[in-house]
């Protein structure tokens, strides 16, 4: 799961915290504003242009999560310096990368279009079959029917392209919700 930081004490949490365990504090912030304020902090102190004297270091406790992010940031840096495809930032308690999250959301985003593919053609076949049998039984003559026992039922070729329309619906529904599985490489 992905984290948000604390507004405050820039404290990690899991998406679902609503208040910070820290500092109680209810406003939270992504970790690239995070990020982006810290590179800000840092363009905005005065480097000095020729040290007179050396200045003695002042020790100033940098709070955790902020160390963790410059040092992701170095890991960027080192990545991006070495040959690879495409560099990958780990940001995450799980070790998960964002290459991965977004592996697991396309899997599930293919998963959820095969149901709902399957879904649309099957409503769609149905309704034309339950269109075609009922204008067939639109050909039946009560008073025939029941005085003569003649023209009882619907017309035959339509209900038959009905019974067809069907059997096709349901094969086409089918092989088209399952090829959109397979994309989602559930085993």
């Amino acid at each position: 799961m992905s984290l948000k930081y604390c507004d405050e004490c820039h404290e990690p949490v899991e998406q679902i915290v609503m208040a910070c365990p820290k500092c109680k504090a209810t406003t939270f912030v992504h970790g690239a504003e995070i990020m982006k304020r810290d590179k800000k902090e840092r363009a905005e102190r005065p480097q000095p242009s020729t040290p007179t004297s050396t200045p003695t270091p002042i020790a100033t406790p940098t709070p955790e999560p902020i160390q963790r992010i410059q040092k992701n940031e170095k890991t960027y840096s080192e990545a991006s310096n070495k040959s690879t495809e495409s560099p990958t930032i780990m940001l995450s308690k799980t070790g998960k990368t964002i290459d991965d999250l977004i592996r697991a959301q396309n899997k599930t985003t293919h998963a959820v279009r095969a149901f709902v593919r399957f879904l649309f053609i099957q409503l769609t076949g149905i309704t034309l079959a339950v269109f075609l049998w009922n204008l067939s039984l639109a050909f039946i003559s009560p008073s025939d029917c029941s005085l003569t026992g003649e023209n009882c039922s619907g017309n035959g070729a339509l209900q038959l392209m009905a019974v067809g329309v069907w059997i096709v619906t349901v094969i086409f529904s089918s092989r088209a919700g399952w090829e959109e599985l397979q994309k989602s490489e559930i085993n």
